[in-house]
């Protein structure tokens, strides 16, 4: 059985990819250079994990990385709407300019309850670095927090996507593009 073969159209392949990882990275590095203390960088597992690999490998600061899951999908295509975060953070972000590293922002609903977790936790400022931005289906709007900035790799279309640490139930993560899942697969 091919992955590839399950894929409708691929969107962005391994090489676009890399090419727009370098350049956040670059941004980011330029952005924080003067920022004291570093800024802490957490991925939201476990869908942002090849790209938060990818994106710190290339940031050149002293930056602390750690990770946080917020689930909301199960092993749907639709958000419930109420995410619950299910692993909580190791390193303590008070005071702290956390860079929060999404795989997509869709509804919004997450990334808010994000910032707001991190916000109660006390945070001095909160940016996001998405790999992909579907703003048709925004629901909710999020406030960054403090002089937090909010980088996108991608906007995406309204398509139910996979790869590059994305998944429909657990599976289609290790494909090294994103592409279109094909509506048999998940119907």
């Amino acid at each position: 059985m091919s992955l590839d073969s399950h894929i409708e159209k691929v969107l962005w392949t391994k090489f676009q990819i890399s090419k727009r990882v370098t350049e956040l990275a670059s941004q980011i590095t330029s952005d924080f250079s003067s920022v004291s203390p570093p800024p802490l960088v957490v991925g939201v597992a476990t869908g942002a994990f090849l790209f938060l690999a990818d994106l710190v490998r290339q940031i050149q600061l002293p930056i602390s990385i750690d990770f946080i899951r917020a689930e909301s999908y199960g092993s749907g295509t639709e958000s419930s709407g109420a995410p619950r975060i299910s692993l909580d953070l190791k390193l303590d972000v008070k005071e702290k300019h956390v860079i929060l590293v999404e795989d997509i922002v869709d509804t919004g609903n997450t990334l808010s309850c994000l910032i707001k977790h991190l916000e109660s936790k006390g945070a001095s400022a909160v940016s996001v670095c998405t790999l992909l931005d579907k703003p048709a289906r925004r629901k909710v709007h999020f406030e960054l927090l403090g002089d937090g900035k909010y980088y996108k790799g991608f906007e995406c279309p309204d398509y139910f996507i996979v790869g590059y640490g994305m998944d429909f139930a657990e599976l289609y993560r290790n494909l090294p593009y994103v592409g279109v899942l094909k509506p048999e697969h998940y119907n």
